[in-house]
């Protein structure tokens, strides 16, 4: 090979990696502004975006996009089952702020923390990309008052929206859609026993065998929130974790929707929370 030709080659070489440099450049994510809430203020750098589905139903899907000072681990927040959860276990220095997006591009509130301030209906958010892949925008407010405490903010993004992670489930959700079912019927019995093998690490202590008063209040608390039986939409499993998407009626005909975290052991699938809300029927 020629001294030419090598150093053509090399040329094309640089050419394509500062391509491929440019990119990841070009799907980074980005965040900038802040968030002022009386003397405190935080300074924004990143920002990272998941999707939350708190029900099957297409209308309520929302986007949600956290800036934060810190760069945050968007994987972990999309494979989490409570996105600020996770959010929260990272403890980004200065807190972060969550934005909270709606299917039809419309705001659904927004939440500062370390104030632990909630806001919705106030500025102007203004979407340049809301796809399935990324979303970028500008939120802004230039004076507010909450109870005699002044805030404003200018919160930008453009970031990538990190997808869930794992595998849909068949039809019925499979192993852990059968585990949770037989753990409602379990339920609905009061077979104290069946609870304790599948409900989980929280189980002995809501049903201690040496305590029948806390047993009960235990069934009550749970007979309250959970459908008799479930239909499941679907199902989504990653390694040991399973989220399934249902829907029924309780024992006082109220119609429950939402989701439900399974979890594998060494025992099967075992039901680890619930997260139901009452649907207007």
């Amino acid at each position: 090979m020629s001294a030419t030709h090598a150093l053509r080659s090399r040329l094309r070489a640089l050419a394509l990696t500062a391509g491929l440099i440019a990119a990841g450049a070009a799907a980074a994510q980005t965040g900038s502004g802040y968030f002022r809430y009386g003397d405190a203020r935080l300074s924004l750098a990143h920002a990272i975006a998941v999707i939350e589905e708190p029900s099957d139903q297409a209308d309520e899907r929302r986007t949600l996009v956290f800036l934060s000072a810190q760069p945050l681990d968007a994987a972990a927040v999309a494979a989490a089952f409570d996105a600020m959860d996770a959010v929260r276990e990272q403890a980004p220095a200065g807190g972060y702020v969550r934005l909270c997006i709606a299917a039809d591009g419309s705001e659904c509130g927004l939440f500062y923390s370390p104030e632990g301030f909630n806001s919705g209906g106030y500025g102007d958010l203004a979407l340049q990309r809301n796809e399935a892949a990324r979303i970028a925008g500008r939120w802004q407010l230039a004076e507010g008052d909450f109870l005699g405490t002044p805030y404003d903010f200018d919160l930008r993004f453009d970031t990538p929206i990190a997808p869930a992670p794992g595998s849909a489930l068949p039809a019925g959700g499979g192993a852990p859609g059968a585990a949770y079912n037989a753990w409602l019927e379990a339920l609905a019995k009061g077979d104290v026993a069946a609870l304790r093998r599948m409900g989980g690490e929280d189980a002995r202590g809501r049903f201690p065998e040496d305590d029948a008063g806390t047993v009960k209040e235990s069934l009550k608390s749970l007979r309250d929130g959970e459908p008799l039986q479930a239909r499941i939409a679907r199902g989504r499993q990653h390694g040991d974790q399973a989220v399934l998407w249902v829907e029924g009626v309780d024992r006082d005909d109220i119609r429950r929707r939402g989701r439900v975290l399974m979890r594998r052991t060494a025992a099967g699938w075992q039901h680890a929370e619930s997260d139901l809300s009452s649907v207007d029927e």
